[in-house]
């Protein structure tokens, strides 16, 4: 009999819902080892060191780390926003089925656009049909390139300048790559975002960790479980942290799903949240930037500024915005206090902490 591959996180690890799922994973039980170990790495830097693909000398670059494509085979690199490689990957030409997977598995990797690798140079009309066909799903085809087994050379269909692929080196690439049924070390390690259940579970697990801590107090915490919560979905996602008097969480409630660059806040259903309960004296919120850069938009700063009056016609004080990407939480009340309530304990806390922060990153450099 062969084995059977379970899609399902829950299924994965024996449980049948979020709930006991999390109660394994608070206990440290053996069973979830893996996801535990996987919680807590997520909690640490996580950006993947590619850098993001802005010319055909980049992409060479990039996939002068994995073997060229066959002469019945289509290379495709997945990329972030940003155009940073997210995951790379083979189908067999002209096989629907195949292309069905990639397209998946893509998607599961946070793909928003991709290049493309041909063994020979792809007709016009076969250049078009791949264009059509992702693109009917919301993925960009940036550019295609074609590989030269003769001349050893790689050459974008835009560009049209060939290049030799023995002046790039072939270092160990980070992105994960599908290869014969075996993963390399940095799928296996995100293996589990491609789930079915995992972002139910993530934002979940975000909830349960946030709800009952101390803003103030517990503000790395917060700001790490908001980080293994929403920074691998692959949309943006927007929600509220609401706050007591004394800065006890009382709920966190996702509000709003958007695209992968942009998320739709509606005031109307802000407002609802804020006087869902009589005890709401302050609030954050916070979404999540799937191209991993946490840095706030022009958009972002001008929802805020709209959400922070609306907060002050309630007499609800608006402490913080946060925003999730894969390295760093952006907080506005530290870096643009401007945008938030002034808040004179809430402020100095979060001043302080990044005081703290500043002075042992420097002793470590000193040490260095």
């Amino acid at each position: 009999m062969g084995v059977i591959r379970m899609n399902n996180l829950y299924e994965y690890f024996g449980c049948s819902s979020k709930e006991e799922l999390y109660q394994k994973v608070t206990k440290g039980d053996d069973s979830v080892r893996s996801l535990v170990d996987f919680i807590d790495f997520s909690k640490g830097q996580m950006n993947s060191k590619e850098k993001a693909i802005t010319s055909p000398q980049d992409f060479i670059e990039f996939v002068a780390k994995s073997k060229m494509p066959s002469q019945s085979e289509t290379t495709l690199v997945f990329c972030s926003t940003k155009n940073k490689p997210l995951y790379l990957t083979r189908y067999q030409k002209h096989d629907q089925i195949d292309l069905k997977r990639v397209l998946k598995e893509g998607l599961n990797a946070g793909g928003v656009s991709l290049f493309y690798l041909s063994n020979d140079t792809m007709s016009t009309d076969n250049e078009v049909e791949m264009g059509g066909y992702f693109k009917t799903f919301g993925i960009d085809v940036i550019d295609g390139f074609s590989y030269n087994e003769i001349s050893d050379t790689i050459t974008s269909n835009r560009e049209m300048i060939p290049y030799r692929l023995s002046k790039y080196a072939p270092p160990i690439s980070e992105v994960a790559e599908r290869d014969g049924g075996r993963g390399t070390a940095y799928e296996m390690k995100n293996a589990i975002t491609t789930f079915h259940g995992f972002d139910e579970f993530s934002s979940f697990f975000a909830n349960q960790e946030i709800v009952g801590s101390n803003l103030l107090k517990d503000n790395a915490k917060v700001k790490k479980s908001l980080k293994v919560g929403y920074q691998y979905d692959w949309q943006e996602s927007f929600g509220i942290i609401a706050c007591d008097s004394d800065y006890k969480v009382v709920f966190v409630n996702e509000l709003f799903k958007g695209s992968p660059n942009a998320s739709i806040v509606d005031r109307k259903v802000f407002t609802k949240a804020l006087l869902s309960k009589d005890d709401v004296s302050k609030i954050a919120v916070f979404h999540n930037h799937p191209s991993g850069i946490p840095e706030p938009s022009p958009e972002d700063k001008q929802i805020t500024k709209g959400l922070k009056e609306v907060s002050e016609k309630l007499n609800i004080q608006f402490l913080d915005h946060f925003i999730v990407g894969k390295e760093s939480v952006y907080s506005f009340a530290k870096y643009i206090p401007e945008y938030v309530c002034r808040n004179e304990d809430y402020s100095s806390f979060v001043q302080k902490q990044a005081k703290i922060k500043r002075g042992k990153q420097m002793a470590f450099e000193l040490e260095l």
